[in-house]
């Protein structure tokens, strides 16, 4: 889904939550938020996000699958289990009685190093947000995952990741 349907489709959201009297948020994470806050990729297959009403922004988003031909799944919340209470997050915009919320791109960076994936569009999002916070040391980036994360959680994989990609923003 590139940004401008993801933007027409929380809309929407925000706009029935309002026509049925409700308030709601959701926050952002991954690639939606590569996409639509950090203008880092032109599309996503889906939004990771923690939201609350739970079950009436399902409703909706399953109501948005079936009429925009979506997967059933295009807003999920299976982020949820990687993420803990020292979850760090600003206010990207609203839309009717619809708050939405994203992680900051330091939340962002610590969440995708945890990960470490290499493969997919993980490696060129944890690359673009190493340049866009200026961190050019493994110790730096190690010291964002520690703000959010207990360190014996993150994978031995994580520092050569690191290093690769500092090694390619050096030689740009």
């Amino acid at each position: 889904m590139r940004k401008e349907e993801l933007l027409k489709y929380l809309e929407i959201i925000g706009l029935e939550l309002e026509k049925n009297g409700v308030h709601g948020e959701i926050i952002i994470t991954g690639g939606a938020a590569m996409c639509l806050v950090h203008s880092a990729r032109d599309a996503t297959k889906d939004i990771d996000a923690l939201y609350e009403p739970k079950s009436e922004i399902h409703a909706l988003a399953e109501k948005i699958a079936d009429e925009h031909s979506l997967p059933q799944n295009w807003l999920n919340d299976g982020v949820k289990g990687f993420m803990d209470g020292n979850v760090e997050t600003v206010e990207f915009m609203r839309t009717g009685n619809l708050k939405i919320s994203t992680v900051t791109p330091e939340y962002l960076l610590a969440m995708k190093l945890m990960s470490s994936r290499v493969e997919g569009q993980d490696y060129d999002d944890i690359k673009f947000l190493l340049r866009k916070l200026n961190i050019r040391t493994i110790e730096d980036a190690v010291s964002v995952i520690k703000r959010f994360f207990p360190l014996n959680r993150v994978l031995p994989k994580t520092g050569y990741v690191v290093e690769q990609i500092l090694d390619e923003l050096k030689a740009e």
